[in-house]
């Protein structure tokens, strides 16, 4: 989920170049209407969960009129120290890491409230983007420590080391700001400005493993919570996304962005092969793990190719200067098919008959 990742894709790109699919052939432009806000750049963050699920939470709010630019440091922030507390009461049992999932943005939601950009940027030493290099090295390094000394629960002394190492690189939290002529705690912001409700949104993904429209803990490294998501057929999964998109709904994408074809500098991801049976590849993708959850981005957008294939509009948070897109992508169908882990959205971007099955 590191934005070193892109270091990787340079190598994947050369290595592909002139043998894939171009953009110019393919007949696709972006959608005229992407219902979002601005591309951001994660830089040198484990971040890419925090910024995809901003800029969903971005989109839901514009589509009532409320345009908004939300921390992501803030979540960021409060979602490591849970992650802290959570890796020590397990003794060092879980994956400990930066990344992290939409469910992680929910709790910080629900727990601690959220604050505009404006008023918490996470850039504690007033640097111009984000580096993470340092934090991330200190913070890993004494949570070993402490897993090491047997500490289940750190004392105040411990806690004060790690708020003073978050303090130094991303700066003080506020407990209350003003925002348009209004002083909001982070909790009276999230409840009386953006009036928005977390449980709202679902986390959806389709394996054969567990049965279909049921609820399971999705097996990966990244769910260090083991928080549940609803399993549905593949052809529901696809309907589901569908759906949102023409009904003015953006989704969210938790899936692989390691893939030879994830061609990002070119602006396109697709699979090369043909796949005649996209439940039994997913699941054995996902088994053998060719598929593994590395990044989280936006979906925004569907089109479709001269060639009548469906291609949907994905937003990144790797800046709006690091491809030929502007920080966006095509991703072809068959990507999406095998390469998304889950997709988040509104609930009500669901189709009526799905949401029965569902129980919701």
């Amino acid at each position: 989920m590191r934005r070193l990742l892109l270091i990787v894709l340079v190598f994947l790109f050369i290595q592909c170049e002139g043998q894939g699919l171009q953009l110019q052939d393919l007949g696709i432009v972006p959608p005229k209407n992407n219902n979002c806000t601005a591309v951001k750049d994660q830089n040198m963050s484990s971040t890419c969960w925090s910024f995809a699920s901003n800029s969903l939470l971005e989109s839901e709010l514009l589509k009532k009129g409320q345009p908004v630019d939300l921390s992501e440091m803030y979540i960021a922030r409060y979602s490591m120290l849970r992650k802290i507390h959570r890796h020590l009461q397990l003794k060092g049992g879980n994956f400990f890491t930066p990344g992290g999932q939409f469910h992680d943005v929910v709790w910080v939601l629900k727990n601690h409230g959220i604050v505009p950009e404006s008023v918490y940027t996470g850039k504690g030493r007033f640097e111009s983007k984000h580096d993470h290099s340092e934090l991330d090295t200190i913070i890993s390094r004494y949570v070993k420590e402490l897993v090491a000394a047997g500490v289940t629960e750190m004392n105040k002394q411990q806690q004060d080391f790690v708020d003073s190492v978050l303090d130094h690189y991303m700066g003080k939290v506020p407990t209350q700001f003003t925002y348009k002529g209004t002083i909001y705690t982070p909790q009276s912001f999230l409840e009386r400005e953006l009036a928005f409700n977390p449980d709202d949104y679902v986390e959806i993904t389709s394996y054969t493993h567990h049965p279909f429209y049921t609820k399971f803990v999705l097996e990966d490294k990244y769910n260090w919570t083991s928080d549940a998501y609803y399993n549905v057929t593949m052809d529901d999964f696809s309907q589901i996304t569908d759906n949102a998109l023409a009904s003015g709904y953006t989704v969210g994408w938790d899936g692989d962005a390691s893939d030879s074809y994830f061609d990002y500098y070119a602006g396109l991801a697709y699979l090369p092969e043909t796949i005649n049976d996209y439940q039994s590849y997913r699941q054995q993708s996902f088994a053998d793990e060719s598929t593994q959850l590395d990044h989280m981005m936006h979906i925004v957008g569907l089109v479709k190719d001269k060639f009548a294939k469906k291609w949907y509009y994905v937003k990144n948070s790797w800046g709006d200067s690091s491809n030929t897109l502007g920080g966006y992508l095509f991703m072809r169908e068959d990507y999406f098919k095998i390469r998304t882990l889950a997709i988040i959205v509104n609930k009500n971007a669901i189709p009526a008959a799905t949401r029965q099955k569902m129980g919701l």
